[in-house]
């Protein structure tokens, strides 16, 4: 029998993560400050808690009686508290809790602020010290610094995330949606569903310490991206802007070609959407089901 999955800050991700554990008969907790918008996902099935992470002393209830459960930990740095003390204290919470393993979603745009476009990233690849990101650093930092043992801690280093009402597509829609450098520039993507098989390969194989780059097979520029994305969508090509222009703030272009191989390797990851052209494919069908257009 699986075990229970925990959700330490539902958002997006999370809620998709919930509904397939869900779907497979698994127990399943959320825990966000906003509770209000995780009623489907009670109405669902799952059990819901109130959860401020500024506020560590409600981590230890948010996992409470689910001994052996996986958590993932969803969390963006807690700027009101110490560097990583909030993660320090999940982990011990996690301990406490028995909880068996402990998953941490970080992020790909560890690798410094201005496009690299030649050059491939994977997990042996040195972070750059970039300010906005120090807190993702930290949190990274304070889990691998763990003395907890007996909670396997994994380390899921994200690539943008896009799915039905989130990505590019969305944005193009809004018309919010611009190229930097007229798209020249590389990026790499995951699609949601991706992550959530990532996530359950994960818990199932991943050695304990371990980190991996999520990220589907195929690094694009911007302007492939967008030009077949408009093409199908019947929309015009975004605008443009420079990385640095006169009176502007320099653009933070952090996303990178990524390396997914020892994601494949290490965790057995089959990607249902190797690259974005079948994903996107996928978010038409499931909009049109759910009667959404484009």
């Amino acid at each position: 029998m699986s075990p229970p999955l925990i959700i330490l800050g539902c958002g997006y991700i999370g809620a998709r993560l919930a509904r397939a554990a869900l779907a497979a008969g698994r127990t399943v907790r959320v825990c966000a400050r906003s509770t209000g918008r995780l009623a489907p996902l009670a109405e669902a099935g799952a059990q819901i808690k109130y959860l401020d992470a500024a506020m560590v002393k409600q981590l230890g209830p948010a996992m409470v009686s689910l001994n052996g459960a996986t958590v993932i930990y969803s969390i963006p740095p807690v700027g009101s508290l110490p560097p990583g003390h909030a993660m320090r204290a999940a982990v011990q919470a996690a301990a406490g809790s028995h909880i068996a393993c402990f998953i941490h979603f970080s992020s790909s745009g560890l690798y410094g602020a201005d496009p690299d476009d030649e050059t491939w990233v994977d997990e042996d690849t040195e972070v750059v010290s970039d300010p906005p990101m120090a807190g993702v650093l930290t949190d990274e930092a304070a889990l691998d610094g763990s003395t907890f043992d007996q909670v396997r801690t994994v380390i899921l280093r994200l690539a943008p995330v896009y799915g039905p009402g989130r990505g590019v597509r969305t944005r193009l829609r809004a018309g919010t949606y611009k190229m930097v450098d007229d798209g020249a520039h590389m990026i790499s993507r995951v699609h949601v569903d991706d992550v959530v098989n990532t996530v359950f390969c994960a818990e199932e194989r991943a050695a304990s310490g371990s980190r991996y780059l999520v990220a589907d097979d195929e690094p694009t520029t911007q302007l492939t991206y967008a030009t077949w994305l408009c093409d199908r969508m019947g929309l015009p090509l975004p605008p443009s802007r420079a990385i640095l222009e006169p009176g502007k703030a320099k653009v933070a272009y952090r996303n990178r070609r990524i390396r997914n191989a020892r994601m494949k390797a290490e965790l057995g990851v089959t990607l249902r959407y190797p690259t974005f052209r079948e994903g996107e494919a996928a978010i038409e069908v499931e909009e049109a089901a759910a009667g959404e257009t484009s």
